[in-house]
């Protein structure tokens, strides 16, 4: 999360009334290429993708600092239980992904702005790339139904 160039995208596509998604994605999720086509160019669902190289690495600051500069949803894109080449990254994430939403829960922010999605391969598996790709798209279209646009969005001063 780190740069300007990703807060400021973030705030474009906010300013532009739609629901803006932070995505990060495991490096060794099955979704290895890159971020699926099937949500790219979805232009409904905006989504600025973080490459990590584990998921287990991210610290609640990151989830929170995504909602500060204004995201609605923050998805993360785990590796499957069992196929973390890290060996604890999967069930480290989940701890913290739980930790960030009781937060949400607490400030009124909601904790079901946190997604949680876990890859159907491994940094070793082979899924069909088109499956994968619609599980993440409509897993995020259905979170996105009926949630209301972030308060911390709506503020012009500048979050890095």
């Amino acid at each position: 999360m780190s740069g300007r160039s990703g807060g400021d995208s973030l705030r474009r596509t906010t300013e532009a009334g739609r629901s803006a998604v932070v995505a990060f994605r495991c490096a060794g999720s099955s979704t290895q290429r890159g971020w699926p086509e099937a949500v790219r160019e979805d232009e409904s669902l905006p989504v600025h993708e973080i490459p990590v190289p584990c998921s287990g690495r991210l610290q609640p600051e990151h989830f929170l600092k995504a909602f500060e500069a204004g995201a609605d949803l923050v998805l993360v894109l785990t590796c499957c239980n069992g196929g973390c080449r890290y060996l604890e990254g999967h069930r480290r994430v989940r701890q913290r992904i739980d930790y960030v939403r009781g937060l949400l829960n607490e400030v009124g922010l909601g904790g079901e702005r946190l997604l949680l999605l876990e890859s159907r391969a491994g940094a070793n598996g082979g899924t069909d790339a088109t499956q994968q790709s619609d599980v993440i798209h409509e897993a995020l279209a259905a979170a996105l139904v009926g949630l209301v646009p972030s308060p911390l969005g709506s503020t012009d001063e500048r979050v890095d």
